[in-house]
């Protein structure tokens, strides 16, 4: 039989904030479902589950189950349940953008009818205007700068 690596023994508190989480319904089912997974390896409860059990009772997969308890046994109660707070570091600051509306307001380099974004990507960082960037980011751009 595996080893558990993370031992879940949720305080009462912990547990409180989970059956909080389950019953009342205003999270997400993502949310939910992680809480869900938490109460469910708690090892003060009564009935001890294996993480297969717990997944197949849940309708997940073992992975999920295994990365919950993980990441409560690495991070804590809110890094396992909630997505990453993501900040807004993005590398197209507003400055990076009109850079790019200027270039796209020039004509192509000779050879070419017209901008791609493949050629767009270079031009940028050949004339300096970002560091580097990618065609999926500078689509999203493009994008931004279209709806603008």
């Amino acid at each position: 039989m595996a080893k558990t690596k993370y031992v879940i023994a949720l305080t009462e508190e912990e547990r409180n904030t989970l059956n909080k989480i389950t019953t009342e319904k205003t999270e997400s089912d993502r949310t939910i479902l992680r809480a869900r997974i938490l109460l469910m390896s708690d090892i003060n409860t009564a009935e001890k589950m294996s993480i297969p059990k717990i997944a197949e009772q849940l309708g997940t997969t073992h992975t999920t189950v295994q990365t919950v308890r993980t990441e409560y046994g690495k991070y804590g109660l809110e890094a396992a349940i909630y997505r990453k707070i993501r900040t807004d570091n993005r590398k197209v600051t507003p400055e990076v953008e009109k850079g790019i509306k200027r270039l796209l307001a020039e004509d192509p380099p000779e050879g070419h009818k017209r901008w791609t974004e493949r050629l767009l990507c270079r031009e940028c960082m050949d004339r300096g205007i970002i560091e580097h960037i990618s065609l999926s980011t500078l689509h999203e751009t493009l994008q931004r700068i279209k709806e603008a």
